[in-house]
């Protein structure tokens, strides 16, 4: 049995941060005012299944505990020997078709063989067919009284609105690092493993706010009951604090020697793919720290764009190696280097539209007028000022406005790489990266774009990030 099932939580009491998720369904059962659909969205390793299968057990608890599972009924010792017919867990990338829902809703009519309440946890709902999902929407409108439906989903972006809108949904954020530590910890003294404060900090932050990943992690790097950071470099070819700086550096600086520390990195059997896994988010956290000092981010978002495709593309590469290497190589020979500055201008053939560079050598440090100096008319041209049927939409004069209401730079910035347009009473934007998704999804900048609507004569209107 792997340590995340052996200490997966079995009661609300020792589920790992979401506390207020946990408080507030522990209330409902409480006071028995549960419904018939939950949605749990939210990145992997978060708690969405273990979150669903307390409650499936203190619904049906008969001796629950201010809306806790007692774990000591009939139907809570079936449960956690897996005996319990009325809860059914069911992953929706196995079953994704009309048929394996159809089959769910003519089993759910008919009342529960032992417990209180049926329960169907489905994870993944996501990856459900369009004809599934609207077969599943047909009992979520009407479930009932006896039936209970938990839909799990790390991307909740593809779920169809008809099914959201159905459900109570709550959405998991990343565990909170103290809390992860304190997890790792009472592991470690049950299983009497010995662990290093950096090899605790290594794992906690490769876990990427995730509980399961960084259970699985320790207990992949345990050997002879303890675990040693030097070994963990060792064992899996992390590299050091000051060599990823000196990465950085280079990758900003265009610094040609970068391909020889690349070819020692390749020579020397480290993992590739977490090198650049680890080195994509320090590029992110740099991009952090230099916005809070209104610092230009503009050259570290260009090379944090391009590894993170770059990191992409290596799930169909048949040499990794080189595809990492391309990605250099991308971000060397784009642009000059910090000694230079870029003038963009626009030339018009008979066939398409061109772009000249042209470098000019200066003795100081290149200053930025506009956001424009730095990304160049490529993304000019894909926000270029169209009238839209829906009221004379422009988005080149939306981000401008955006300027004027105050919006900050990385909104602006991310917006002028997106698609925009007009549609009925929303407003959909196309993210070109991750990054940028990143960049615009908050609720700050949504309050800020809804105003700057209001302020162009666009009321009522919904934002939508595709």
């Amino acid at each position: 049995m792997s340590l995340y099932t052996k200490y997966r939580p079995k009661d609300f009491n020792n589920l790992v941060g979401q506390d207020f998720i946990k408080e507030t369904l522990k209330k409902a059962i409480a006071e028995g005012k549960t419904v018939g659909a939950y949605l749990f969205c939210g990145p992997r390793g978060t708690g969405k299944t273990s979150t669903a299968r307390i409650f499936a057990k203190a619904i049906n608890c008969t001796n629950q505990k201010d809306g806790n599972p007692c774990l000591e009924c009939e139907n809570c010792k079936e449960f956690a020997e897996e005996k319990l017919i009325d809860v059914v867990e069911i992953d929706a990338a196995s079953h994704t078709g009309v048929d394996n829902i159809r089959e769910i809703i003519e089993k759910a009519q008919f009342s529960p063989t032992k417990t209180k309440y049926k329960v169907y946890i489905i994870d993944e709902v996501h990856m459900l067919s369009k004809g599934a999902f609207n077969a599943l929407l047909k009992i979520l409108e009407e479930p009932p009284n006896h039936v209970k439906f938990i839909l799990a989903t790390t991307e909740t972006h593809k779920v169809p609105e008809t099914i959201i809108s159905r459900c109570q949904r709550y959405d998991f954020k990343r565990i909170d690092e103290e809390s992860i530590r304190k997890r790792l910890l009472f592991i470690a003294e049950s299983e009497n493993v010995k662990i290093d404060d950096k090899s605790l900090n290594y794992i906690i932050s490769s876990s990427n706010g995730g509980l399961r990943n960084a259970i699985s992690l320790f207990e992949q790097l345990i050997e002879s009951s303890e675990i040693i950071y030097e070994r963990i470099i060792e064992k899996l070819g992390i590299s050091s604090k000051e060599e990823f700086q000196n990465f950085i550096s280079k990758l900003e600086n265009k610094d040609l020697s970068i391909l020889e520390d690349f070819d020692k990195i390749v020579e020397s059997g480290k993992n590739l793919k977490l090198f650049f896994k680890e080195l994509i988010f320090k590029i992110k956290d740099k991009i952090i720290s230099e916005l809070k000092d209104q610092k230009d981010i503009s050259n570290l978002i260009n090379i944090f764009d391009i590894l993170d495709e770059t990191y992409g593309k290596t799930k169909y590469s048949l040499d990794e190696n080189t595809t990492f290497l391309v990605g250099i190589l991308k971000i060397i020979g784009n642009q000059s280097n910090k000694n230079t500055e870029n003038i963009t201008q626009k030339a018009e053939t008979k066939t398409k539209q061109k772009i000249e560079i042209k470098e000019k050598i200066t003795d100081s440090e290149p200053k930025i007028e506009d956001l424009d100096d730095i990304f160049g008319s490529d993304f000019e041209e894909k926000n270029e000022q169209k009238t839209n049927k829906d009221g004379g939409f422009q988005a080149e004069i939306f981000i401008n406005n955006l300027k004027q209401t105050g919006a900050k730079g990385a909104l602006t910035m991310s917006l002028r790489g997106s698609k925009i347009a007009i549609s009925g009473n929303q407003l959909e934007i196309a993210p070109n990266t991750k990054f940028a998704r990143t960049s615009i999804d908050t609720f700050e900048n949504r309050e800020v774009m809804l105003k700057t609507l209001e302020n162009m004569g666009f009321t009522d209107f919904n934002i939508i990030i595709k």
